[in-house]
């Protein structure tokens, strides 16, 4: 295994910065928590995730850039979920980061454990100050790392969804255990840490850091995008300037119930409705889906793209749509699509859903069909769409909740919050 990389500065814009880049939104640099400034040298952290996620890429660049913390990532650089992208992190400039390979061994009635031995052996070689672990009860390596901690007074942070559902009987005990041991968590959401405080964990240990893309790379995408643009990405989809598109970005699996946007937009065609469909990603389904649309002959309305992961290319797709539609499983693609001004349409269960979904609020920020009911959805889809696309409208609303919580520049704010807290908590003479 190689030695961590040597970190490059990353750019941070502040609120005196008179020409930031176009398209990139100001923030102020984060001061975080005065326990962390305290030290004489930057507290050490070690960062514990399964894989080197590509969607990480900001946040891990702004944490391990800033200078009040030494921020080392210890993942693994392939992920073992399907068509989940990953980073090289030996190639990623302005990221220290260490490799550790994941081991999985199956779980009696379903399930995998996943074990990092790497991960267990930098935290014994470095002692750091602090530890933020995967929030799962399924990475042993994250027990091991929360064991640990406790043996050497050693703060340990989950990072995770916390609690999706209220949850009892064995699942709550075995999970009630593991979140025990870590002094807090950092949760995706603030449905996530209302479970948790009612279960009885103290809300001052409960942080929301909620989730991001690589959003100054997206606005600076946004600042590129024009009318001709727009018209010229729907031409080489043989889509006409004035039609109506939804949208779908993600992996093309059973959960995101791709069929009842299919079946929607057969029912909107039988209407008079010309509504085309654009539906980016790849996964399980596609062979179905495609099927399905030939079924239900919706060749000439339905477009698949396949994978795309390049931003700028993302960025001309979502602004062809009008709507972003998430029919089931909806999470990280939400902001995405909100980033670029763009409202979403989800089902009403809000627990069958990931906590980026708390981004979405009917009428300001996107549309809630019931679930199940595809003539539901396609009732939605028209509201959206026409007379007008409710986008113009919704898309102000759209970009303020991604640039006030669901960006990497605020979540670096209440992570360094956490650590400065966790620090001053755990062991108060431990400076100078």
């Amino acid at each position: 295994m190689g030695a961590p990389i040597a970190v490059v500065g990353v750019r941070k814009y502040s609120d005196n910065d008179k020409n930031p880049a176009p398209g990139v939104a100001r923030f102020p640099a984060p001061l975080g928590d005065q326990g962390i400034q305290r030290f004489v040298e930057p507290p050490s952290v070690l960062l514990q995730n399964d894989c080197f996620a590509h969607y990480r890429r900001s946040i891990y660049s702004l944490l391990c850039a800033t200078v009040q913390i030494r921020c080392t990532i210890v993942a693994s650089r392939h992920s073992n979920m399907p068509f989940l992208k990953t980073l090289d992190g030996q190639d990623e400039e302005g990221i220290r980061y260490r490799n550790a390979p994941v081991r999985q061994f199956s779980l009696p009635g379903g399930g995998c454990l996943t074990w990092q031995p790497e991960a267990l052996r930098f935290f014994w070689k470095t002692r750091p100050r602090v530890v933020i672990a995967l929030g799962s009860p399924y990475s042993a390596t994250a027990w091991g790392l929360a064991v640990l901690g406790r043996i050497l007074r050693i703060p340990v942070l989950f990072w995770g969804h916390g609690l999706l559902e209220p949850e009892k009987g064995p699942k709550w005990w075995v999970r009630r255990l593991f979140y025990r041991l870590a002094w807090g968590h950092l949760l995706y959401g603030e449905a996530a840490k209302s479970l948790l405080m009612e279960k009885g964990f103290s809300p001052q240990r409960l942080y929301v850091v909620y989730n991001s893309l690589n959003f100054d790379e997206q606005m600076a995408v946004t600042a590129t995008l024009t009318p001709e643009g727009r018209a010229a990405t729907r031409a080489r989809f043989g889509i006409p300037t004035d039609a109506r598109v939804v949208i779908f970005t993600g992996r093309l699996e059973p959960i995101k119930r791709l069929d009842l946007l299919i079946d929607a937009l057969a029912l909107l065609r039988a209407r008079g409705r010309g509504v085309y469909a654009i539906l980016v990603g790849e996964g399980s389904q596609r062979a179905a889906l495609e099927g399905a649309v030939r079924d239900r002959g919706l060749e000439q309305a339905v477009r698949f793209v396949g994978a795309v992961y390049d931003e700028a290319s993302l960025g001309r797709l979502y602004d062809a749509g009008d709507l972003a539609v998430v029919p089931s499983g909806a999470g990280l693609s939400v902001i995405h699509a909100l980033t670029y001004g763009v409202p979403v349409l989800i089902h009403d269960r809000g627990r069958e859903h990931f906590p980026e979904v708390e981004a979405v609020q009917s009428g300001v920020t996107g549309f809630l069909y019931r679930y199940g009911s595809t003539s539901d959805l396609a009732n939605k889809i028209d509201q959206a769409l026409f007379p007008a696309p409710a986008r113009h409208e919704f898309a102000g609303a759209c970009r303020a909740v991604v640039r006030e919580r669901y960006n990497p520049h605020r979540q670096l704010e209440t992570i360094l919050r956490a650590i400065g807290s966790a620090l001053d908590s755990y062991d108060p003479d431990r400076r100078r």
